[in-house]
């Protein structure tokens, strides 16, 4: 629990914080209670998003490079969901959509759909492609989290 001065703007609250967190008050209280982290999986728009919320995150980041024509991409994306929600705060993850970015593919030789790759601080640490057993895909999150902790 933040208690917080009465004068505090909001806005130097938000820009202290490392991580986005939401924020809940009681009407005439200055205590704030922060809820748990929200899951990060997000949809990488451009390159530079890419850099920000992949190559400069502090967690370990699961990066979904998937297509809409690639039926396996669509079997192992509720998947790859599923282990992000149970993971919540020890890693996040990136869906990039091939046809839009070229770039990244060939930035990170992508030669296939599904490719998924685990960065950690900028650095490819595990990866495999194609559809795998769910087995194979809680090994790849361990070791990327087993990666993280050291």
């Amino acid at each position: 629990m933040c208690t917080l001065l009465q004068k505090v703007p909001v806005r130097m609250l938000f820009n202290n914080c490392t991580q986005v967190q939401l924020l809940t008050a009681t009407s005439g209280v200055r205590n704030f209670h922060k809820s748990d982290q929200l899951m990060d999986v997000f949809e990488i728009q451009n390159e530079d998003e890419f850099k920000n919320k992949v190559m400069r995150n502090s967690l370990p980041v699961i990066v979904n490079f998937h297509a809409d024509w690639c039926e396996p991409c669509h079997s192992l994306r509720p998947l790859l969901n599923k282990i992000a929600t149970e993971n919540v705060g020890r890693l996040h993850l990136a869906e990039v959509m091939v046809d839009e970015h070229v770039d990244l593919l060939h930035a990170f030789e992508v030669t296939a759909v599904p490719a998924v790759l685990g960065i950690h601080r900028g650095i490819v640490i595990e990866k495999f492609i194609g559809l795998v057993s769910h087995k194979e895909v809680k090994e790849f999150v361990d070791k990327i989290l087993h990666k993280n902790n050291k």
